[in-house]
């Protein structure tokens, strides 16, 4: 039997409910804090669509954003199972009633048109009311996993700060320590490797650190050059230089290793493309990505966990 490299996210998934499970990516416009707005404003690298699909901007209700969702499960990956996924921006930077409503709203709507086996709500560590935690506590249920994404992004305070996170690591601590107290809830913690001033080790110490304070999930991204961004200002005055792909593979393989084996790989790579990417070109071949982490894992003798319990 080939041996597991990683603990895969889809794996899991499969294991769990029977068949393929994918997640439906949902954009209510809720802006962030940190942003003027919709369009301007936020961290470096973070463009108008706030990391989502730029669906709100376009106008697409919450209905037709499910609806077109669940076509896409059924016609590519033939199945019917879906994780309701808030991603764009900050989702709790709405009203609480607002957002209860909405999340209430969609997996009424998704279980309609299929199975919703999940919710998973994407917000910043400096935006985790207790009152939503509660919220989404309750919807917690044998058949419904419930997942809350932060964009911790890195745990090391220059990092941030380079980032334009517009919080600090005392948030964040916060954030995980209020988490903590809500078994119900699963964290998954999104990192960026390739800040300029970290060390090579940076994103091992950051995925360990959060392992340790009850990240149960992960996903990496290298930081890439988006247009009209801040840090696309950087890299055409060549003031900001992204990495490699064999340097992040290198990075992401050694992050793998510090992790508890438990921990859920989320996603290993980002996935941006034309024309709304401006660097590094291979960021747009996201499976030519993760093979060469496989391949890399392979040749290296690697697996998550492997040194789980020591240090970076």
């Amino acid at each position: 039997m080939k041996k597991q490299l990683f603990n895969s996210w889809s794996k899991v998934l499969k294991e769990r409910w029977g068949k393929r499970v994918h997640k439906i990516s949902l954009d209510i416009g809720a802006s962030c804090p940190h942003r003027e707005n919709l369009r301007t404003g936020g961290c470096i690298f973070c463009d108008f669509l706030g990391g989502g699909s730029g669906a709100s901007l376009r106008g697409e209700t919450l209905k037709e954003q499910i609806e077109k969702g669940f076509q896409v499960l059924t016609r590519r990956y033939k199945t019917d199972m879906a994780i309701l996924y808030f991603q764009s921006y900050s989702s709790t930077n709405l009203p609480l009633n607002q957002l209860e409503e909405k999340i209430l709203y969609a997996i009424e709507v998704g279980t309609s048109l299929g199975k919703v086996k999940g919710l998973s709500v994407g917000a910043r560590p400096d935006q985790v009311p207790e009152k939503f935690l509660d919220f989404l506590a309750s919807l917690a249920s044998p058949d419904m996993e419930i997942w809350l994404e932060l964009g911790i992004q890195t745990i090391d305070p220059a990092g941030l700060k380079w980032l334009n996170r517009g919080h600090d690591f005392d948030a964040i601590e916060r954030a995980l320590g209020l988490i903590k107290q809500y078994e119900q809830i699963s964290l998954c913690a999104h990192l960026i490797a390739g800040i300029p001033g970290e060390g090579s080790k940076q994103l091992a110490i950051s995925g360990k650190w959060l392992c340790e304070n009850g990240a149960r999930g992960l996903k990496f991204h290298p930081l890439h050059v988006l247009k009209n961004t801040p840090l696309e200002s950087l890299y055409l005055k060549k003031e900001y230089e992204p990495l490699s792909m064999e340097e992040y593979i290198k990075r992401v393989a050694e992050a793998l290793r510090y992790i508890s084996p438990d921990t859920i790989i989320q996603r290993l790579t980002a996935d941006a493309s034309l024309p709304r990417l401006v660097a590094p070109e291979w960021v747009s071949k996201k499976m030519l990505v993760i093979e060469k982490l496989k391949e890399y894992m392979e040749r290296q003798n690697i697996v998550q966990g492997d040194l789980w319990g020591k240090s970076p």
